[in-house]
């Protein structure tokens, strides 16, 4: 690596929308919340050591299974909540 790629300051869409996270931390003090952000995510699941077609991937496949988990709770969750909400009555008030 270069000395003027060592020395590249990120920008924000670079941060969140590039594939080679670059080593410097940004002045913007938003920039810099996600640089640690994503930092932290890279490193936690060695995502650094990966190509960036890998990373592509594993990108790709984590927004599908969070997708499907969101859209899951969406139609799920409220008809869970008011089930939820009638047997704690029966159980507290003893009638439906």
């Amino acid at each position: 690596m270069s000395y003027h790629e060592w020395k590249r300051e990120a920008s924000l869409g670079q941060i969140l929308f590039g594939l080679q996270l670059p080593y410097r931390k940004p002045e913007s003090p938003i920039a810099r919340l996600f640089w640690r952000g994503r930092l932290w995510i890279e490193c936690t699941f060695a995502l650094s050591m990966l190509e960036p077609w890998e990373k592509l991937v594993i990108i790709f496949f984590m927004c599908g299974t969070l997708l499907l988990l969101g859209a899951g709770g969406l139609v799920y969750l409220p008809h869970y909540l008011s089930f939820v909400q009638e047997r704690t009555a029966y159980y507290l008030f003893g009638y439906d």
